[in-house]
C-alpha cells in the first residue's frame, strides 16, 4: 500500500506512522512524500523519526548503536532516519531527558532556519527573472513563498516546543509571547496562484483569472486569519 504526506514536524510523522502499525501496516520504504506499507500484525512495531548531521546517510557508530539497541533502520532520507523497535521489546524512546530533546530540536531548527534563507534567496532570483520576462519565474517564486511559509511555520512550532521544554527543566515559566504561526490559508493561496501561471497556456484566460481571484482571496483570508489572531 502507498499514502502520500508530506511533513515538516516529525512527532506528528511518528504519531501517524505508530497510528499505521496499529491499524497492521508497517512502514517499510519513502520516496519524496510516498510511504510503502505492507501488512504486519497489528502493534507489532514501534517507529521513531531521528535526526541526523550526514545527508542521506548514518554513520558506522550511529548504525552499530542502533543495531545493539535493537532498533532497525528503516529508511534515511535527507537528514531524516525512520527507525522501529518490535512493541514486544518494550518502550522505544530515543531522547529520554529533557536536555537531549531540547538540543534535538535546536538542531532541527537549525536546518530549517537555514533552509528558509535558501528559500528567500531562490525567492529574490526568481522574481529578478520574472521581472525580466520570464513569466514562470512568477510561478515559481510564488511556489517557493508557500514552501517558505511552511519553514516559518515549522519554526514556530519548534521555538514553542523548546521553549515549553526548558520552562519544564527550569520549572519556570518563561515571559513573552509564543511564536505564532503563519495561516495554511495563504500558502494555499500562493500555491494556486503559481499553479494559475503554470498553465497559462493550457487553460482560458477567464479559467485562470477566476483561480487567480480565488487564490488572493484565499491569501486576504489567511492575513486577516493572522491579524484576528494577533489581537
Amino acid at each position: 500500500m502507498i499514502r502520500y504526506r508530506m511533513y515538516l514536524n516529525k512527532d506528528k510523522e511518528t504519531e501517524w506512522l505508530n497510528r499505521m502499525a496499529a491499524d497492521g501496516w508497517a512502514m517499510r520504504r519513502f520516496f519524496a512524500g510516498f510511504y510503502g506499507f505492507e501488512k504486519c500484525e497489528a502493534g507489532e512495531y514501534i517507529y521513531q523519526v531521528d535526526f541526523v548531521d550526514r545527508l542521506f546517510s548514518v554513520s558506522r557508530d550511529y548504525r552499530e548503536l542502533m543495531q545493539d539497541a535493537g532498533i532497525e533502520i528503516v529508511q534515511t532520507w535527507g537528514f531524516w532516519v525512520i527507525l522501529r523497535k518490535k512493541a514486544s521489546e518494550g518502550k522505544f524512546d530515543l531522547y529520554t531527558d529533557i536536555a537531549s530533546s531540547i538540543e534535538h530540536y535546536k538542531k532541527i531548527r537549525k536546518m530549517f532556519k537555514a533552509a528558509a534563507i535558501m528559500e528567500i534567496i531562490c525567492i529574490f532570483f526568481e522574481l529578478l527573472a520574472g521581472i525580466r520576462g520570464v513569466t514562470i519565474g512568477y510561478a515559481f517564486a510564488l511556489l517557493l513563498g508557500a514552501i517558505l511559509v511552511a519553514l516559518l511555520n515549522g519554526i514556530a512550532e519548534l521555538n514553542n516546543k523548546i521553549r515549553i521544554l526548558e520552562e519544564r527543566m527550569i520549572g519556570i515559566e518563561k515571559k513573552g509571547c509564543r511564536s505564532r504561526s503563519i495561516s495554511g490559508l495563504l500558502a494555499a493561496g500562493l500555491l494556486m496562484n503559481s499553479c494559475a501561471i503554470m498553465v497559462t497556456d493550457a487553460v482560458s484566460q477567464g479559467v485562470r483569472h477566476a483561480v487567480q481571484l480565488f487564490a488572493i482571496l484565499l491569501m486576504l483570508a489567511g492575513l486577516y486569519q493572522m491579524i484576528s489572531a494577533g489581537k
